[in-house]
């Protein structure tokens, strides 16, 4: 167990990377209609201006000192039988074989222990209310999302794995997804993350 903590430790700070989505900033604006379309109601615009009201506004973001609460689930989760088998087919190409050891039991979060980014301050989901309400409170701070991970499903040879995450951004806004990691030049990298379910 020693060993998969401190990978997931090692893989945190590009997993929050990788899942976190600023809430704050809406989505670039979608390209102008096909200009092949001769239809007289056809909507027109020039998207110019929305990208640039969009730059300035990631750009203001980006310098924003602002600390950015995480709520992160206190325990890990189970990993299932869909991302055991994700793993094999993820990694068909190197005939992989799962490790047998027991990852059923979770175990408690360190957030001591994970490293993230400055902009981010991470606290136990438990400090929040249990329901939705997470989104309504009055707090002095923003809070940017909820994340967690599961166990660590190894390979036999521990160098390719796989583990349970996604991001919480409203009560309904977020995705879980399957994350694949492996060991390169002994780091551990992120492979690809496979969404499983949006809202």
């Amino acid at each position: 167990m020693e060993f998969e903590k401190s990978v997931a430790n090692e893989i945190f700070p590009a997993l929050l990377d990788s899942v976190f989505h600023d809430t704050r900033l809406s989505p670039p604006p979608p390209p102008p209609p096909n200009s092949e379309w001769n239809d007289s109601t056809a909507v027109k615009w020039d998207e110019s201006k929305l990208i640039a009201e969009y730059e300035k506004r990631k750009a203001e973001l980006e310098k924003d000192t602002t600390k950015l609460v995480i709520a992160i689930v206190d325990s890990t989760y189970q990993i299932n039988e869909r991302a055991k088998k994700g793993l094999i087919d993820f990694y068909k190409d190197f005939a992989i074989e799962l490790d047998t050891a027991n990852i059923e039991q979770s175990y408690k979060i360190n957030l001591s222990e994970l490293k993230h980014a400055e902009k981010f301050k991470l606290k136990y989901r438990s400090e929040f209310p249990s329901t939705s309400k997470i989104w309504k409170g009055n707090y002095d701070f923003h809070l940017a999302g909820i994340t967690g991970f599961s166990r660590i499903q190894f390979d036999r040879t521990k160098s390719y794995g796989v583990m349970i995450s996604g991001f919480g951004c409203g009560s309904l806004c977020g995705f879980s997804a399957l994350v694949f990691i492996r060991k390169e030049k002994e780091k551990w990298i992120i492979d690809k993350i496979m969404v499983t379910g949006i809202s």
